[in-house]
């Protein structure tokens, strides 16, 4: 055979073994979501020990009094919570915004950093000004649900239990067609991530809405300051620690990139940070399952397999035109790609038409939507692969965040 068929070939094996190994997690995700929702049954009550809420900020004036003012009004006794904002060389009214929010409520802490490291350098600085036993993180454009740290909580009954992470829902789903998008295949990760627990694999903190215990964090060295992706990289090491986490009902909303700029700037720092997390911890097997190993690793490099995918889709488009192998020879590398859009696309379509409250042919534009966004974000993987080959963990780009909200939760009610 020549290199192309071997390519060809290799091609199809891989995505024949991926087919495999993901549509099992992703349809038990999807029967336990049917079944219970995100998230496991909780403990009992404890009494309210001390909670600290970490908030890293820069340049942030347009959502961070919006989560701020979510904090306080946090359903949780006061005297026992606190929170650190860490303000990192903003530019605008972010400090100024901080401040203002300190005055009026002691319990909030505003610390000015003249220089930015980064954010898991940030977090870093606010743990060690921070007294709780619990400590809490969340992004400036985070608004977490007013139970949010009691039903946290509740998960931390047992002293085995490390760390608890809540799930995101989306601020700005009708800001564009962007947002609308990246909600739906952050629902979908929802699912894996649910599907992936019960089959005690890995699963990534989410960044946000994470709850940590405190002794926890300090036996694994707190967030890494050079990793892109500081939260998927602590999530490896309480992996390999063997401390025990679990997934809680804890709502969250959160804005989702509603511009390509900035949805391809984005992907660009998490394919990035997750492809050098997976190299730096290449050895995970010595301190954990082959199982969830693989699947961490799998998860890692998935940018990889996502420009992988691009690549197997233009090979076919030009066979179907009779432009370099002859399409019988493809024949092998279409049907398993069929196989792998009729689960994952059958199952972000899904959500689609289920979420969609317009007409028929605003669900027919999703659904076709949905082919150009997966070519942009592995355009993006293809980006963070070459920017990482060139400047390694150097590289960074922030999400910019607009501030918008949907009408129906400015209204107070929720998606």
């Amino acid at each position: 055979m020549s290199v192309a068929n071997w390519f060809v070939f290799g091609l199809t094996l891989l995505f024949l073994v991926y087919f495999v190994y993901a549509t099992p997690i992703i349809l038990l995700g999807v029967w336990r979501y049917k079944k219970r929702g995100f998230g496991e049954d909780p403990g009992e009550d404890w009494d309210p020990p001390d909670v600290s809420v970490l908030v890293p900020v820069k340049n942030e004036e347009k959502v961070v009094g919006r989560l701020l003012n979510a904090l306080v009004r946090l359903d949780y006794p006061k005297e026992n919570l606190e929170v650190v904002v860490v303000e990192d060389e903003s530019r605008d009214r972010t400090l100024e915004i901080c401040k203002n929010y300190s005055a009026k409520y002691p319990w909030i802490k505003v610390f000015h950093r003249d220089t930015s490291l980064g954010k898991g350098d940030a977090l870093n600085f606010a743990f060690h000004q921070s007294t709780g036993e619990i400590i809490a993180t969340f992004d400036a454009d985070d608004v977490p649900e007013q139970q949010a740290v009691k039903k946290a909580l509740r998960y931390f009954n047992s002293p085995e239990t490390g760390a608890v992470h809540g799930f995101h829902r989306t601020l700005n789903l009708r800001e564009s067609i962007v947002s609308r998008l990246a909600a739906y295949e952050n629902f979908l990760y929802r699912l894996s991530n649910d599907g992936k627990y019960a089959l005690r694999l890995f699963v990534t903190f989410s960044g946000s809405n994470t709850f940590f215990r405190r002794t926890a964090l300090e036996r694994v060295g707190l967030w890494d300051p050079k990793s892109l992706v500081e939260d998927a990289e602590l999530s490896v090491r309480f992996a390999r620690a063997h401390i025990a986490t679990r997934l809680a009902p804890v709502e969250c909303w959160q804005e989702m990139p509603a511009r390509v700029g900035t949805l391809f700037k984005q992907r660009i720092r998490w394919s990035g940070g997750n492809m050098l997390t997976g190299v730096k911890h290449w050895n995970a097997w010595r301190s954990m399952s082959i199982a969830k190993t693989l699947d961490m690793e799998a998860l890692m490099m998935s940018p990889i397999l996502a420009v992988l995918t691009f690549v197997a889709w233009i090979i076919l488009g030009l066979g179907i035109v009779k432009v370099g192998l002859p399409f019988e020879t493809l024949l092998p590398l279409f049907l398993v790609m069929v196989a792998v859009n009729i689960v994952y696309v059958g199952t972000l379509v899904a959500a689609v038409v289920s979420s969609a409250r317009s007409s028929i042919l605003s669900h027919l534009g999703l659904l076709l939507a949905t082919y150009p966004y997966a070519a942009l974000v592995s355009l993006a993987n293809l980006a963070a692969m070459v920017l990482i080959l060139r400047r390694g963990a150097r590289l960074w780009l922030k999400t910019e965040k607009t501030g918008y909200v949907d009408e129906q939760l400015r209204l107070g009610t929720s998606q």
